[in-house]
């Protein structure tokens, strides 16, 4: 019977193993997709903005299978405070206040505690994963032109695409101020361990009321 047992045992364990990416990329859409911000209206975010949050980068790291499993049960809906859409490489994420794992997790990342939409430099940054189409990893097929639209729910701040290169971690001051009203997307050059970074820029070209 014991030995019956540890066979089982082996036998889930080694399915696990296996499957464990392709769980990790399934529970990752879903959490992008209902992280609560589908139904959240621009009071509840401008709420959610005034929240204190944390800006570790040193503790970033790619999401293991368990990091992904424990963001899904304690997700906190309350640090999304808009959406980013990139219609040409398909994304269409949830901005959260605060760059830690967790956040990184469910979407797109305020890198600065003092950035406002619309103002000066807005960076956000996004894990890059194994599947391409997650998260920011679509970032790689963005081109000069391109839209990037964000919005707080109560306006829309509509971007043209300037600029993509790939930098070095090192490089933060692509994050700072700017007297240009401009967006900074920033992910990993590869979906693993890696000292490069794709930033993406953008100019600040029209603003609207965001009508949904």
């Amino acid at each position: 019977m014991l030995k019956k047992c540890v066979i089982a045992v082996l036998i889930l364990s080694g399915l696990l193993l296996v499957l464990s990416p392709f769980i990790k990329e399934s529970i990752i859409i879903n959490l992008s997709k209902n992280a609560g911000w589908s139904e959240l209206t621009a009071g509840e975010a401008r709420k959610n903005n005034e929240q204190k949050a944390s800006f570790n980068f040193d503790a970033i790291q790619p999401p293991s299978f368990f990091d992904t499993i424990q963001a899904g049960i304690g997700r906190e809906p309350k640090a999304v405070i808009g959406r980013i859409t990139i219609s040409s490489v398909g994304i269409r994420l949830p901005i959260l206040k605060g760059t830690t794992n967790e956040n990184l997790i469910f979407g797109a990342t305020t890198m600065r505690p003092d950035q406002q939409m619309g103002e000066c430099n807005y960076p956000l940054a996004g894990h890059h994963m194994r599947r391409e189409s997650l998260l920011f990893g679509p970032l790689l097929n963005i081109k000069k032109g391109d839209t990037i639209v964000i919005t707080d729910f109560k306006k829309d701040y509509i971007y043209t695409v300037t600029s993509k290169k790939i930098i070095s971690e090192m490089d933060s001051d692509v994050i700072d101020e700017t007297k240009e009203k401009v967006i900074t997307l920033i992910t990993c050059d590869k979906p693993e361990r890696t000292k490069g970074r794709l930033a993406v820029k953008g100019k600040l070209i029209h603003t609207a009321v965001h009508l949904e």
